[in-house]
């Protein structure tokens, strides 16, 4: 039977940094055969936790638990599975997408006793049920996901080596149903028993206690990055109105500085894109949609100029060509300084993208609008029609502060002697720690250092970060 687990669906009002004691003395580490595979690390190389699922049509109810999906595989398979059409109550299935508007089903695992890494031969195994394909992606980090393959079979292998570098290690994988004629029988979609890994085992040193650092986003936070994108799009407005001066300076000198600022925080793994728009139907896509390359975008930026009207409604139609073939996550962060002038309808042009089925989020950032209404309207319209959030903006430091919402704070742990010894974002995989003492610093605006935070054994630190009025506090539970 495999263990039980409460995974949660919403976000807390806090950021929260838990530390966990990770402990599962029920693992066999000797190796282990299942259906002719044998894991060297035995059931230690299963996936631990359900991350996210996201159930497609038609999937009955006895098939729809995705921690059926953790541990060892334990399904009849052998048995044929007679009367259920392949599927099988020990597994759980992602159902069938019924068009291009439905949803793809999905199911995300996370391997906490195993990484997943590049070893001879096949690395990764999926054991469905069923022979409706799985699409098959891995994650470092729970956001970026890389695309390594189709399988069918119990087990199906894939073999990670032709899309990563031989040093690269995974904790996440994704498993998406593969869209097929609409499929009416007990078991839609790929139904997943168990996914192991051939990598490597963490090791645990005898004798010395372990917690996990966790910083999860919550409250306004946890709203802006209730999906963290892995594509994103910036729409710039370059009309001429960009040209005016506040605090001293040209508006469009200021949103350069903090977008490239923006660009230098993003993760390495990101997808980005410019888009510029000024002049009636004159909106130019500066740089595609492609993996980032800092030095290229912030070139590019350097040499945006101004003029002309505000073609809102245009810039947006023009993004569907921009987006056609991403089917990650995708970010449209929208910064303008004024509304509409060129006759056409944004709010509209903006439900049209969400109707058509992109899967997609926008922040829209008014910049030194608070006291044009009409033009704030506008852009507060364009954030609710797609369920997006709106800022205002009317300073450098709050343009950045605005813009720093597209990407969670980065934080870092140091050890009593000033050693780094972990890095990440906030939302990403927590880090297992020995327990002791630690200073974390996160990267607001300004930064926040906590000092003496303890980790101890078996024991729960929470750290709340809250935002108030514009600035970030900080708060230790021991």
């Amino acid at each position: 039977m495999k263990a039980r687990m409460v995974f949660g669906w919403t976000r807390y009002c806090l950021l929260v940094v838990c530390v966990l004691v990770v402990v599962n003395p029920g693992l066999r580490s000797e190796p282990a055969t299942y259906f002719g595979i044998t894991f060297p690390h035995g059931d230690s190389a299963f996936a631990d936790r359900v991350v996210d699922y996201l159930v497609a049509s038609c999937v009955r109810d006895a098939f729809d638990d995705p921690e059926e999906a953790l541990g060892p595989p334990d399904s009849n398979y052998n048995d044929g599975c007679d009367g259920c059409g392949g599927c099988d109550a020990n597994a759980v299935s992602l159902g069938f997408r019924l068009s291009v508007i439905d949803n793809r089903g999905y199911l995300v695992l996370e391997f906490v006793d195993n990484v997943l890494a590049d070893v001879p031969g096949a690395d990764l195994f999926i054991y469905n049920t069923n022979q409706n394909p799985a699409r098959v992606e891995i994650s470092s980090d729970g956001h970026s996901f890389i695309f390594v393959g189709e399988t069918i079979g119990y087990p199906g292998a894939i073999d990670i080596a032709p899309y990563v570098n031989a040093d690269d290690t995974f904790h996440y994988v994704r498993l998406s149903d593969v869209p097929a004629d609409e499929d009416h029988s007990n078991c839609p979609g790929p139904s997943i028993d168990a996914v192991g890994a051939m990598g490597r085992a963490k090791v645990v040193v005898t004798g010395e206690a372990f917690g996990s650092l966790e910083l999860l986003p919550v409250g306004d936070l946890a709203f802006a990055f209730e999906s963290t994108p892995s594509t994103y799009l910036i729409i710039l407005d370059t009309s001429s109105s960009m040209q005016e001066v506040i605090d001293g300076e040209i508006k469009i000198d200021i949103a350069k500085v903090v977008i490239i600022d923006l660009l230098d925080n993003l993760p390495d793994s990101a997808v980005v894109g410019i888009r510029r728009f000024g002049g009636c139907e004159s909106s130019r896509l500066i740089a595609p949609v492609l993996p980032i390359q800092r030095q290229v975008l912030q070139t590019e930026i350097r040499a945006i100029e101004t003029g002309g009207a505000t073609p809102l409604a245009y810039a947006l139609e023009q993004t569907r060509a921009d987006l056609t073939s991403i089917t990650d996550p995708q970010l449209i962060l929208l910064v303008s300084d004024g509304m509409e002038t060129c006759g056409g309808d944004p709010v509209q042009a903006a439900r049209e993208l969400i109707n058509l089925g992109y899967n997609l989020s926008f922040h829209v950032v008014g910049f030194d609008v608070r006291d044009n209404t009409s033009a704030r309207d506008q852009l507060v319209e364009i954030a609710q029609a797609t369920g997006g959030v709106y800022y205002d903006a009317s300073s450098t430091e709050e343009l950045r502060r605005a813009l720093s919402l597209a990407a969670p704070f980065s934080y870092t742990v140091y050890d009593t002697e000033g050693n780094v010894v972990f890095a990440g974002r906030l939302g990403e995989p927590r880090s297992q720690l020995p327990t002791g003492s630690y200073t974390i610093v996160i990267d607001t605006n300004p930064p926040i250092t906590l000092t003496n935070v303890l980790v101890q054994e078996q024991q729960t630190t929470m750290i709340t970060v809250e935002q108030s009025n514009g600035a970030y506090q900080a708060e230790v539970d021991n």
